[in-house]
């Protein structure tokens, strides 16, 4: 039997949100007339979410990015990561057990690799300066 995943998210109520949500299904609607009307939320960490039914083909993955950028811009959003999260490419050297040690971890914990190893480093002791 297939494991199942289960996000569990908590919504918080934004009065600005709903206020572009009528802007917000007018600009899908351009791109996607049958589709349903447009529900946003965020959540507690502060990320927004997009609730809307629409029909799409194999074609339609450009238009479904134009639609998704075009909705970015009523909300006042860039895509990618949130602002002010500086992040640094690094590349380690790790054993082999290790590195499947760590990915198996991330697959449990629903986080990336990256993730991971940056609440592991949020726990780490600051050193202490001389």
């Amino acid at each position: 039997m297939p494991k199942t995943k289960v996000h569990v998210i908590e919504v918080v109520k934004d009065a600005e949100l709903r206020d572009k949500e009528a802007r917000a299904s007018r600009t899908i609607r351009r791109f996607f007339p049958n589709a349903g009307p447009v529900r946003l939320y965020r959540t507690a960490d502060g990320r927004i979410g997009i609730q809307v039914d629409l029909s799409l083909t194999p074609g339609d993955r450009k238009r479904l990015d134009d639609a998704y950028g075009a909705l970015m811009k009523v909300l006042g959003e860039r895509r990618g990561r949130p602002r002010g999260a500086k992040k640094v490419q690094m590349k380690l050297l790790l054993p082999e057990r290790a590195y499947r040690a760590l990915k198996h971890a991330a697959a449990a914990s629903n986080s990336t690799m990256s993730g991971l190893v940056e609440r592991l480093a949020d726990g780490l002791e600051k050193p202490s300066s001389r």
